[in-house]
């Protein structure tokens, strides 16, 4: 969205939180939002969601994926636009959404208010989003780039919510993040449960990993582990996901027990120590350039007397994996499994249907960033 929609705006200059909820009224009450029996759209929501656009593209790209979520997960949306070009310190508009409720007769209506302001003024916004928030119900902020975790404005807009969803394939400063973001949960002063989009990707590769646990044969070689091989894909012109690759080897030291140890930085990617009782264990991270961005490969290798060799490979297709156990040079397993991907809109989905703390996730951001300081 470039500009109040035609039809759906109200501005709201000056920012007077009351004007706000008279304009989202006198919507409402608009021809376009009456239902058949002319009764003013009812509005609904089962939690508010603060979103953060450092841009106008990421605002049209925050709308987008709203959109998509609006019958599954209605909600207020306070979207907070970041401009230096705005007319004013800070501006606001508001536009509702309205679509037939069943068969009841009634039109059901979500609303959605952008805070427009200069960087200069963006510390004063928490005061405008605060008194917007929806009593008794739950409120997420959704960060879609990097958030600036030590800075006042991002403290001041978590402190009434109850989860932050970041998306760490957007962090430019990947590891400097990941230490930040973990430690963001140990603040005195923070009460809020973490998610990440990003980890929400890893799924496929971690249902697929797990299932070789389920072989005794192979979960008894687990003690003998020498290494762990994570393959990243590099694209032209893009990313390679570290924070994936980061968080996948901390949710494998999480749950197999391993205390991490060090991590060397490589110009290829990075090795990461870690110790299982007397044993070291290296996690071998490789970048692979001009292949598609993130997960590729996860190898496990034992090279005691009986070498053993099992792992995940991406196929050449996006939704395609081969799952494959080697002996020395022998084949003894191989099948072929679909790798599941997901859209941001279903990504956020999954997010805003969990309403307890993610504790897997958790564990295994405090890995990561436990390789990261060692």
């Amino acid at each position: 969205m470039t500009a109040p929609p035609a039809g759906h705006e109200s501005w709201a200059h000056e920012v007077d939180v009351s004007r706000i909820e008279a304009d989202l009224v006198k919507l409402l009450r608009r021809p376009e939002n009456l239902s058949p029996n002319g009764q003013p759209g009812m509005r609904t929501a089962v939690l508010t969601l603060v979103a953060f656009a450092a841009d106008r593209p990421t605002l049209d790209r925050v709308e987008q994926t709203l959109a998509a979520l609006v019958d599954h997960h209605p909600s207020r949306t306070i979207v907070v636009l970041a401009n230096p070009t705005a007319p004013a310190q800070i501006d606001a508009w508001v536009q509702v959404s309205c679509r037939p409720m069943g068969s009841s007769g009634i039109n059901a209506c979500v609303d959605e208010i952008v805070i427009e302001a200069q960087p200069s003024a963006l510390r004063r916004v928490p005061n405008v989003v605060t008194p917007l928030l929806l009593a008794d119900l739950p409120v997420v902020v959704w960060w879609p780039g990097e958030p600036p975790l030590r800075e006042p404005l991002l403290a001041d807009l978590i402190e009434p919510a109850t989860r932050l969803v970041v998306d760490t394939l957007g962090f430019v400063h990947v590891e400097r993040s990941l230490i930040n973001l973990s430690n963001l949960r140990h603040r005195p002063t923070v009460r809020i449960d973490l998610g990440d989009l990003n980890w929400d990707r890893l799924l496929p590769w971690r249902e697929l990993i797990a299932q070789f646990w389920d072989v005794p044969a192979w979960r008894s070689r687990l003690r003998a582990l020498d290494r762990v091989e994570i393959d990243l894909g590099k694209p032209a012109g893009g990313r390679s996901n570290r924070a994936q690759a980061l968080l996948l080897a901390g949710w494998l030291a999480a749950q197999l027990g391993w205390r991490p140890a060090g991590m060397t930085r490589l110009h290829d990617g990075y090795r990461l120590r870690a110790m299982r009782g007397r044993r070291e264990i290296t996690v071998r991270v490789t970048i692979h350039m001009g292949q598609p961005s993130g997960i590729r490969a996860v190898r496990f290798v034992v090279e005691s007397r009986s070498p053993l060799r099992f792992g995940v490979h991406a196929g050449g297709d996006a939704e395609t994996a081969f799952m494959r156990v080697e002996a020395g040079d022998e084949p003894m397993y191989e099948r072929t499994a679909r790798l599941e991907t997901f859209d941001e809109p279903a990504l956020l989905a999954r997010e805003l249907d969990t309403t307890t703390a993610d504790q897997v996730f958790e564990d295994a951001l405090s890995a990561a960033a436990a390789f990261l300081t060692a």
